[in-house]
């Protein structure tokens, strides 16, 4: 029985209303097309080739690839303060710390879903603290993946989805990724029942929806294709200038003090002590890549739709545990 043939009690179970997947092992890519794009306000098939709000994917396909580039061509390292590019941010925050979330940076933002952007974005560069968590705990926070944004921003003097399209989508050819889909192609988020409202082609996450293409943290659409070709890239299957040598260090620990998270990616270990490149998104997406062994695990679901189903979170981490403790 394919690995595959696993989710199928996302279905049946009612856990989220379809699923797209694809196993890529062996020289071979699995693929699995199951369930509904939406079930209300009607019931919608869902087909090969939808575009996914990918969430916090974007993180890592996007901004965390960007910053591999500009590892790679010499202009900052892991190391490097944050405030070197964003002077205005009071910490020493280094890129390391934000993309591998041991920052500790933590602070509350009154009525953060109602600011407009500018006023967003000035609040979490000056507002926030660093507590005693720093280097000491992984602590999963959007913010620190939108400062690296921003960062790289004023590296190349250009909105963080704007360089993700340009050095990243397009040079690799992820051909139906965009920050821009056409709505009817996208499987839809939440329902509003009050208001009769799908979303649908609009960002789920709300701070990205309020900072637009200033968001390196959410924003992303894509296909289940798009993140089947960048695991080829990882695998090395496929080269590009545009592709980081970088990439390389991440399949391992970048903490300083060994908390087992890798830069922008987590980390998790297999049944035969192999490291795998783990990263999660709120709408219902999860990608574990293995470059080593060429394999890759990748799922997009809907999960919030109509509503958020909090049961699908303990059944993922199940998969997921089952998945690598008996992987090949």
């Amino acid at each position: 029985m394919s690995k595959l043939d696993q989710l199928r009690p996302l279905i049946t179970q009612g856990l989220a209303p379809g699923v797209s997947a694809a196993y890529l092992h062996d020289g071979v890519s699995e693929m699995l097309v199951l369930g509904d794009a939406q079930t209300v306000p009607e019931r919608q098939p869902l087909h090969a080739g939808a575009l996914y709000d990918v969430a916090s994917l974007t993180k890592v396909l996007g901004t965390t690839t960007v910053f591999l580039q500009a590892w790679a061509a010499g202009r900052l390292t892991p190391d490097t303060p944050l405030r070197t590019f964003l002077p205005q941010f009071p910490h020493a925050t280094t890129f390391r710390q934000a993309l591998t979330h041991t920052s500790g940076l933590e602070g509350y933002i009154p009525h953060r879903d109602d600011l407009p952007a500018a006023e967003l974005k000035q609040a979490l560069l000056t507002q926030l603290t660093v507590t005693a968590e720093c280097d000491r705990q992984v602590v999963y926070r959007d913010v620190n993946l939108l400062l690296v944004g921003w960062a790289l921003e004023k590296i190349d003097l250009a909105p963080i989805q704007l360089l993700i399209r340009q050095r990243v989508l397009s040079p690799l050819g992820l051909t139906s990724a965009t920050f821009n889909p056409v709505a009817r192609r996208c499987v839809p988020t939440t329902y509003d029942a009050a208001t009769q409202t799908l979303r649908q082609g609009l960002v789920h996450d709300p701070k990205s929806a309020i900072l637009g293409c200033h968001s390196g943290a959410a924003g992303l659409f894509a296909s289940l294709g798009d993140l089947m070709r960048f695991s080829t890239f990882a695998f090395g299957q496929q080269t590009n200038d545009a592709w980081p040598a970088t990439f390389d260090q991440l399949l391992q620990d970048q903490t300083v003090n060994g908390l087992g998270r890798s830069l922008g990616w987590d980390l998790r270990r297999d049944g035969q002590d192999r490291l795998w490149l783990y990263h999660t998104g709120y709408t219902g997406t999860f990608w574990l890549i293995q470059p080593t062994i060429k394999q890759a695990l990748i799922v997009l679901t809907n999960r919030v739709h109509p509503v958020v189903n909090p049961a699908f979170l303990p059944w993922r981490d199940e998969f997921i545990a089952e998945f690598l403790r008996t992987v090949a």
